[in-house]
């Protein structure tokens, strides 16, 4: 088993969560004041302004480098505009450093208590005309030197007067579109976003024998956006009833599940504390189609669970004392492998996917990884290693280079430890007491805490005695068949079968997925090997696979099979008719300019994923997914 770096003591954390939990209206003198304004959302460009304490001499900025929950140094410091710092009304000349485009210097002037600086952020990616979803380590400059634990910001938010807004952040007072809030240590602030909106509704998620509030906060284009069904709010309502009975704890004050529904704004979701910034890949849609709110189902789920996993609990590479010192990301296996896992369990325990969903879900993803002939190579554990060069990459080649398979690959790992642990312990043990022994403690605290490698192993062990190091080790560090890939799979009860006809799962992945892990298309992975957009374009083709043989590229054009013009329906008909009569698929395509037919000799048939039982044994997958009480 790879080490990770040594535990932080949550002691010297302490500080921080105390600022954060108890933060004073009446703040001290040494606060930076932080106005983020949003004068005219059609432009997309927020303006900032800082008025931070100083002291006379030279003085080094840093803007924040590596983001939490992003694991890489992708802090837009290319956007930044317009930075003028002065102190009186008079100008105070900076310079970037050489080397780290995140850092500046100056030289404050004798007599100088705080300077002024002011610069301007475009984001095409989280502003709309009707809307902003405002990330807070886009907007400041912090001073280097000291622990961001230490820094306290106050800040203040001026947008459109008619908007509403959800955060993380207590309120001190509002004028109009002018929101102060009470002030926070900036790692605090850095991780409480703030969505808002002309169309903005918050309902209120909390079990009613609860006094820590949860909210749900949605924004979006229109009104006809945030019209959820009753049966969908219920499933949040009972997520965060689920989430209680797994974890048995909470870490934060109160929570905000922040829930943008635009379909002008970029996909994804990301982590916090006491909140989290999700951004539905179904747009406007997603409470009104089926496909989409399948697809985004886990979405919320997934970024709840970091607060556990991620945010109180983190790999100790993953805690550093400011946002410049590189992040070591090794342990994302667990900060993400296991959110997934997790996480995907309780959007099935909540409702808002059904038991048949999560395999379907399940299916997919072990065939994915079935077909990642980047297995032979490259070793799990160098995607986390290597998380800085995944994010965002191409899908091209992707099955031979690997992406950010710690996410769905370590979700069949999480799968295997569960269902070693029921068979081990004869069914009287689970992953869920694992979870409950590991999160569980310091109930309602919200001071992060760090773990290694052996800390995981040996959690695990107190739950249920194995060679936990030995198998995490082979898993992580395995390549090819040396990985038990499908083995939580088998142990559960059930087996991955191919059939001719596409999951209700992967119809919805084909017809409207689009995120970091997928994108919408026709997926003949599993048969000829290829991956292909509504618009013929080739995303992907497996590598040694037949369309691979053939001589098919990623970034070709589909443009005919065997004479007829390319539709995803003449594609499959030729599988189909290749099967029968044994003569090659006949693809014509083109790359820069030149068209080309290519003979790919697959005689298979469609092949699409499924889940099935295996008769006389247990069902672990049943119990796995079952509501908790």
């Amino acid at each position: 088993m790879k080490r990770w770096p040594s535990l932080v003591g949550a002691a010297a954390l302490a500080a921080s969560a105390a600022c954060a939990a108890h933060a004073d209206t009446n703040a001290p003198a040494n606060v930076v004041a932080l106005t983020v304004t949003l004068p005219n959302p059609a432009q997309k460009v927020f303006y900032v302004h800082e008025t931070m304490p100083v002291a006379p001499g030279k003085l080094t900025l840093y803007y924040p480098k590596y983001i939490p929950g992003d694991h890489a140094p992708d802090g837009p410091i290319g956007a930044m505009m317009g930075l003028e710092i002065s102190a009186g009304g008079r100008r105070i000349a900076w310079q970037r450093d050489p080397v780290d485009m995140f850092t500046f210097h100056l030289d404050v002037p004798a007599g100088v208590g705080s300077i002024d600086i002011r610069f301007q952020i475009p984001d095409t990616d989280r502003i709309t005309p009707n809307l902003m979803d405002l990330t807070w380590d886009h907007m400041a400059l912090y001073r280097a030197g000291e622990p961001t634990r230490d820094q306290l910001f106050r800040p203040t938010l001026e947008m459109p007067a008619t908007w509403g807004y959800g955060t993380a952040l207590e309120t001190d007072a509002r004028d109009g579109g002018r929101i102060r809030f009470k002030p926070v240590p900036f790692n605090t602030l850095v991780d409480s976003p703030v969505i808002a909106g002309q169309y903005f509704r918050q309902i209120d998620v909390t079990p009613a024998d609860s006094s820590v509030h949860r909210w749900l906060d949605l924004v979006g284009d229109s009104e006809a956006a945030l019209q959820i069904k009753p049966e969908q709010l219920e499933g949040y309502r009972n997520l965060v009833v689920q989430a209680q009975n797994l974890f048995h704890s909470h870490h934060y004050a109160n929570y905000h599940f922040l829930l943008t529904l635009s379909d002008h704004t970029s996909v994804g979701g990301l982590e916090h504390h006491q909140s989290s910034d999700d951004r539905a890949r179904g747009g406007s849609h997603m409470f009104a189609d089926p496909e989409h709110f399948m697809l985004d189902g886990s979405l919320l789920p997934h970024e709840y669970t970091h607060s556990w996993n991620g945010k109180f609990m983190r790999p100790a590479g993953l805690w550093q004392p400011d946002f410049e010192q590189p992040e070591i990301a090794d342990g994302l296996w667990v900060y993400e492998g296991l959110t997934v896992y997790l996480g995907d369990a309780l959007t099935a325990r909540s409702g808002l996917w059904s038991a048949q969903d999560w395999r379907d879900a399940l299916a997919y993803r072990a065939a994915t990884f079935a077909h990642r002939p980047g297995r032979e190579w490259r070793p799990l554990s160098d995607t986390t290693r290597a998380v800085q060069l995944l994010y965002g990459g191409d899908l091209g080649w992707v099955n031979w280079r690997r992406g950010t398979d710690f996410y769905r690959e370590g979700q069949l790992l999480w799968l295997a430890v569960d269902t070693k642990i029921r068979a081990l312990s004869h069914d009287k043990r689970t992953l869920d007491d694992f979870a409950q022994r590991f999160f569980s403690k310091d109930d309602g605290s919200y001071v992060t805490q760090t773990y290694t490698s052996d800390d995981v192993v040996a959690a695990l062990n107190a739950v249920q005695p194995w060679d936990w190091a030995k198998f995490l080790h082979g898993w992580m560090d395995g390549v090819g068949d040396e990985v038990p890939l499908l083995s939580g799979i088998e142990q559960s009860g059930w087996k991955l079968v191919y059939t001719d006809t596409p999951s209700r799962y992967q119809n919805a992945v084909e017809n409207v997925g689009k995120s970091e892990f997928s994108a919408s298309g026709v997926d003949e992975t599993f048969s000829v090997g290829l991956f292909i957009n509504h618009d013929g374009n080739i995303m992907d083709v497996l590598w040694q696979g037949p369309a691979f043989k053939a001589g098919l590229a990623p970034e070709m054009k589909l443009q005919a099979v065997d004479g007829h013009a390319y539709t995803s329906r003449v594609l499959r008909d030729a599988i189909v008719r290749a099967q029968k009569d044994k003569q090659p698929i006949q693809i014509l395509a083109e790359m820069d300019g030149i068209s080309r037919t290519y003979a790919v000799d697959y005689f298979g048939g469609l092949r699409y994923p499924h889940l099935v039982r295996v008769a006389g044994t247990p069902d672990y997958l049943s119990e796995i997914l079952a509501a908790k009480h």
